[in-house]
């Protein structure tokens, strides 16, 4: 960092920092929108399916044993429910 001793040069550390706080948020903005985007119900859902039928055999494996799990999690529940006990 240059040591600033005149106020000429204060006065334009300020503008350039002010410069880079505005391109930074510009920055933030947009991959906020962009992250924003992605978390769109309908877009989850394409890159859901999407992965499914490109043919990424992980990824296929992945959501095989995430359907396998809830498969496996809603059998449980439904015969295997706890019976009341008798009062």
């Amino acid at each position: 960092m240059v040591k600033i001793t005149t106020i000429e040069q204060l006065r334009e550390a300020i503008r350039d920092l002010e410069h880079q706080n505005y391109v930074n948020e510009q920055h933030m903005h947009s991959r906020l929108a962009g992250l924003a985007d992605r978390l769109k119900p309908v877009n989850i859902l394409k890159n859901l399916f999407g992965g499914l039928f490109s043919g990424h055999s992980d990824s296929k494996n992945s959501l095989l044993k995430m359907a396998a799990g809830f498969a496996t999690s809603f059998i449980v529940k439904k015969f295997f429910r706890k019976i009341p006990a008798a009062k």
